[in-house]
């Protein structure tokens, strides 16, 4: 199976995002990408239509702390 452009972003700004938010919070990165899968970050960084993947690591793993944070 070949990924597109736009899928090899959305999955390389997911594993960046979890590295960042792994690091920030001394977290291994497995616990928080099972965690940031689950999001709704997550699915708008998937979701081709929101451009979300336009956005950087830093962006992406800030919306999750705020999301989360918020529940």
């Amino acid at each position: 199976m070949t990924l597109s452009k736009y899928e090899y972003s959305m999955e390389l700004l997911a594993a960046l995002a979890c590295k960042t938010i792994s690091e920030r919070h001394n977290i291994s990165r497995i616990k928080v990408f099972d965690s940031f899968i689950k999001t709704q970050t997550a699915k708008m960084l998937f979701d081709e239509r929101t451009a979300f993947w336009c956005n950087g690591p830093d962006y992406i793993a800030d919306e999750y702390k705020m999301e989360t944070e918020s529940v």
